[in-house]
């Protein structure tokens, strides 16, 4: 993985002469980084998890649940925040 903006050339690297692909994104310390450094790639891997776990809750969480306001608050705080 190179870090730069500008477009360059990669050199391959060999280990016990096995040649490593070179990626655009890796994931380092729980972050998604891509070359340039952006956050786009690291934003959209959460935001899709977000939305799988939302999905997975929608029937207690949903308009229509019999929970309190309370309770639905304390799911979010538990489930959603950390991710």
């Amino acid at each position: 993985m190179d870090f730069t903006n500008e477009r360059c050339q990669h050199i391959p690297i060999t280990i016990n002469d096995k040649v490593i692909p070179h990626s655009n994104t890796v994931k380092y310390l729980g972050m998604m980084l891509d070359a340039k450094l952006c956050w786009k790639t690291h934003v959209k891997k959460i935001h899709e998890e977000l939305g799988i776990k939302y999905k997975k809750m929608y029937c207690l969480m949903g308009r229509r649940s019999a929970l309190s306001i309370h309770n639905k608050l304390m799911l979010y705080k538990q489930i959603l925040k950390p991710v």
